[in-house]
């Protein structure tokens, strides 16, 4: 027959604490959704960036990117008319003073050059020929007058003799007259004879002169047609390295065409370009760290150009101390410009939003870091990572610097 069995003491006290422990579930259940924020919008904290207010000094420091440009470049371009015939470097080749580049190919010239070369040495052999002949003719002359001198001489010791012979009466005075006409006759005879020889001489110099005049002309000319014969050899004006060659074997190229440009490698500049809106800021003489993603190099600002192109201003450093390695022309860089400094300021790092001199909003944290509040701050000077603050926040504040377009419309976060 059936029996009815009671409960056990230890049941009744399980059930008991089941009971209990539901209660107690459901209570803190309670009290935890109450506590829940449902209203504020909530933000991923590893998502946030957030920067802590400082105060001290703050390094203004503007970014710039840019290239490694060559101080001494040669380009080299076509002095006369011509074919290539021959491409004896390639782009990347390190080249001396005198080296061959690029090879033309024009007949013409070399043909004028040998025809110059032929005129000219036929003129200076023309002009030793006159010259042998003019000086035989002033000897020939130099013989007449000594022959018409030692005729004068002659003669007049013949009327001397005759002048004595006649105060003697030995010699009648008619032999005495005829012995003093042959000296006055040969007298003038030699005078004449020694004019000739001047003007042989002085025709000597003036025929010379205009025989020289062509021979200079000439070798001038010849000159030139060398000078163009030779300039179908394009060869390098500076030591460096070949950055470009411009032209192809059988281009045919006419004088100013481009054939290629030689860089010095060890003496570069970096050209960079700063953003219109910061290069108010640079100034020749600052410093500048260019960075070639092989090593930094210290330089210093030389000019900055007074346009804006494309949104930025153009500005040079000039390199000091050693390239890093590979630092070639063209090479593209990132330069750190050091403007300024300020000194006991606040500061944070920079949101990336900031204007400089502006009042802008930010999201400040409070105490526990559970909440942000926007609140309005005003900018001061704006630096590559950090940006000064006048109004609005105080040392020890911390602020979501990263992008707030997602809960900008928000007047307080809730960071998770």
């Amino acid at each position: 027959m059936d029996r009815v069995r009671t409960k056990s003491k230890t049941s009744r006290i399980k059930r008991a604490a089941l009971i209990a422990a539901a209660t107690l579930a459901l209570a803190s259940g309670g009290m935890t959704l109450a506590n829940i924020d449902f209203n504020s919008h909530r933000v991923e904290r590893d998502r946030l960036s957030i920067e802590t207010v400082r105060q001290g000094t703050m390094e203004i420091k503007v970014s710039a990117n840019g290239q490694l440009l060559a101080k001494d470049i040669e380009q080299l371009a076509a002095q006369v008319p011509g074919r290539v015939a021959k491409k004896n470097i390639k782009p990347g080749a390190v080249v001396q003073v005198g080296d061959v580049l690029v090879e033309l190919a024009n007949p013409q010239l070399i043909a004028t050059a040998e025809e110059a070369q032929s005129a000219w040495e036929g003129a200076v052999a023309e002009l030793h020929s006159a010259e042998a002949e003019l000086q035989n003719n002033v000897l020939n002359q130099e013989v007449v007058l000594t022959q018409a001198k030692l005729s004068l001489e002659k003669a007049q010791l013949k009327a001397d003799n005759d002048e004595a012979l006649a105060r003697e009466q030995i010699v009648s005075a008619m032999e005495l007259k005829r012995s003093q006409f042959d000296v006055t006759q040969l007298k003038k005879a030699y005078d004449l004879e020694e004019r000739r020889l001047e003007k042989l001489r002085n025709n000597i110099e003036v025929q010379l002169a205009v025989k020289k005049s062509r021979v200079t002309q000439l070798a001038r000319a010849m000159d030139r047609a060398k000078t163009e014969a030779a300039a179908l050899k394009v060869v390098a004006g500076i030591p460096g390295i070949v950055q470009a060659i411009d032209v192809e074997v059988g281009q045919q190229l006419q004088p100013g065409s481009p054939i290629g440009r030689i860089a010095q490698q060890d003496q570069l500049y970096a050209e960079l370009k700063v953003p219109a809106r910061e290069a108010t800021q640079v100034q020749p003489g600052q410093n500048v760290v260019v960075d070639t993603r092989n090593g930094t190099v210290n330089g210093i600002i030389t000019r900055v150009d007074p346009g804006v192109t494309d949104g930025t201003v153009v500005v040079d450093a000039d390199l000091k101390g050693a390239l890093p390695a590979g630092a070639r022309p063209q090479l593209q860089v990132e330069g750190i410009i050091y403007v300024s400094q300020l000194a006991n300021t606040l500061y944070v790092g920079k949101p990336s939003y900031v204007k400089s001199d502006a009042n802008i909003t930010v999201y400040k944290l409070d105490a526990a870091g559970r909440y942000a509040t926007r609140v309005t701050i005003k900018a001061g000077k704006v630096s590559l990572n950090y940006m000064q603050v006048l109004q609005g926040l105080k040392a020890g504040d911390r602020i979501i610097t990263s992008e707030i377009g997602g809960f900008q419309d928000q007047e307080r976060i809730l960071l998770n």
